[in-house]
């Protein structure tokens, strides 16, 4: 890359010679899976993918959105010059993917790059499900189980249509930039119950990203790791197997590692392959929460409900960081005084801290989410933005917009304690749905923010990423289909099943 494209796109962190920091992550990961390996934790990657795939899924119930040429984001509404096509000033446009001209050259990393279509550079954006997500001020039994009267909820799930909501806003920005760069295959990582992986799945196969509006064009495959056997993780292992990806299953931190250092080696060096992110993250994907919150900023203007001015805070989980890390952002833009409280679903040992952040005492997610922070804030610069104000750093822009709660993960990933359950439960009688791994973790953040006082006299918003969509509905009939895992993974999967019986047979 040249010096001058510096000012042109985000700069590719391993596009030169590595940083010591980074020598250090690569050596040590690389270590650390060579002992994995020794140690057999790495149960079929490398190993002959089995010959049977199972059934396919039943497409015919996705209720798939057609993207139409003239759907624009929230953020061209609000700021006109990122229209593509409009006097920009130079500045990075959006384009609706349909729109993408088919002589636009890639720029930068595929998944990072920006398009040149003739003097004018462009990121592609595909609307895959209906806007805006619902928003309305929670009922009096959610209002009395968070401990608040000046609540509200920001709902991203669906029932109707499985293509949707928080995950897909990520591979709205992601996906099409990878297909208009030429990519043909993506690999990620993911437990076995991986919502990323599941609707990634989906995403890839079935939404319509392409230039042209066209559906599907990228093979998927999944590294998978452990987590407690569910029926919820049986269901995504089946949709999985019946979406058609490769799978392979790790076994252990040390294993993940050495995989994804494997796979960003791999993509890095292939114009037809690329590496996502676990959880689907990246400084990109960060804008579809910059949307999400400009999306929002509509709705309480057009007085959808009774809030009429920014909340002081809003509530999410934090996963993979874009959720959290972009309705900071946002906020930022828009000059808003919100906090954005990111509930962190897991935490991790010394050694995964140590590869991923850099150090062995910020929380394993954490060092992530600052780091999508400064990279996202790159972006939003390119875009223009913010507008007319001081320009802050990311290490400001989090210190004023994001805090984080690196408590109420436990006791694991996936699971929730009695206390936790006890809320998720009393919640889904009074209508709010929950799940285990990231919002019923979340909302308790809130009832502790509530019980300490810090509510009063606040607004908040409680940002539900939970996707409801039944994916056991889109399962084939196919008893069979645990012939496509291998050994180890069928093993536990059919003693579940044995001890479950009824369970998704």
């Amino acid at each position: 890359m040249k010096k001058e494209d510096s000012q042109t796109i985000i700069e590719d962190e391993g596009a030169a010679l590595l940083s010591r920091r980074q020598f250090l992550k690569l050596a040590t990961s690389t270590a650390a899976g060579i002992t994995a390996y020794q140690m057999r934790h790495l149960y079929a990657e490398g190993s002959p993918y089995p010959a049977f795939h199972g059934k396919p899924i039943k497409a015919k119930l996705l209720h798939r959105h057609t993207n139409q040429a003239d759907t624009s984001p929230a953020l061209t509404h609000r700021f006109p010059w990122l229209r593509y096509g409009e006097k920009s000033g130079g500045r990075v446009q959006i384009v609706n993917a349909q729109n993408l001209p088919t002589r636009a050259q890639a720029i930068g990393q595929p998944g990072e790059a920006v398009f040149d279509t003739g003097g004018v550079q462009c990121i592609p954006w595909a609307p895959m499900f209906e806007r805006p997500t619902r928003f309305n001020e929670a009922n009096r039994e959610i209002k009395a189980l968070a401990g608040t009267d000046r609540l509200f909820i920001k709902d991203e799930g669906s029932t109707a249509s499985a293509i949707y909501g928080n995950k897909v806003r990520k591979y709205e920005f992601l996906l099409p930039n990878l297909a208009a760069a030429g990519v043909k295959t993506v690999y990620t990582h993911g437990a076995f119950g991986s919502n990323h992986c599941a609707h990634l799945a989906l995403a890839t196969r079935y939404g319509a990203y392409r230039p042209g509006g066209d559906p599907g064009g990228i093979e998927a495959e999944f590294n998978l790791y452990p987590q407690d056997m569910t029926e919820n993780v049986i269901t995504k292992l089946k949709l999985l197997v019946a979406s058609g990806t490769r799978l392979n299953f790790l076994e252990g931190d040390a294993a993940v590692a050495l995989s994804i250092t494997k796979t960003r080696l791999q993509s890095r060096y292939s114009s037809t392959e690329a590496c996502i992110n676990p959880g689907g993250s990246s400084p990109l994907a960060v804008l579809g929460h910059v949307e999400a919150l400009m999306e929002l900023a509509e709705q309480i203007e057009s007085g959808a409900c009774s809030l009429t001015s920014p909340p002081d805070y809003i509530f999410c989980p934090l996963g993979s960081g874009a959720t959290s890390i972009g309705l900071a952002l946002g906020c930022y833009i828009l000059g808003w005084p919100t906090v954005v409280v990111g509930t962190c679903s897991q935490d991790k040992g010394m050694l995964a801290r140590g590869l991923v952040n850099g150090d062995i005492t910020t929380p394993f997610l954490i060092g992530n989410a600052y780091s999508l922070g400064d990279k996202g804030l790159q972006w939003l610069r390119r875009l223009g933005l913010p507008q007319g104000r001081q320009q802050l750093s990311s290490q400001e822009v989090l210190a004023r917009h994001f805090a984080y709660d690196n408590v109420t993960w436990h006791p694991e990933y996936g699971r929730v304690t009695p206390e936790v359950q006890r809320e998720a439960t009393a919640a889904a009688d009074a209508g709010l749905i929950l799940d285990n791994t990231f919002t019923a973790k979340s909302f308790h953040t809130l009832t502790s923010y509530a019980t300490a006082g810090l509510l009063k006299g606040k607004s908040a918003i409680f940002w539900n990423t939970y996707q409801r969509f039944p994916l056991d509905k889109l399962l084939p009939d196919d008893t069979n289909w645990t012939m496509a895992l291998p050994g180890p993974i069928k093993s536990r999967v059919t003693a579940f099943l044995r001890t479950n019986k009824g369970v998704l047979a």
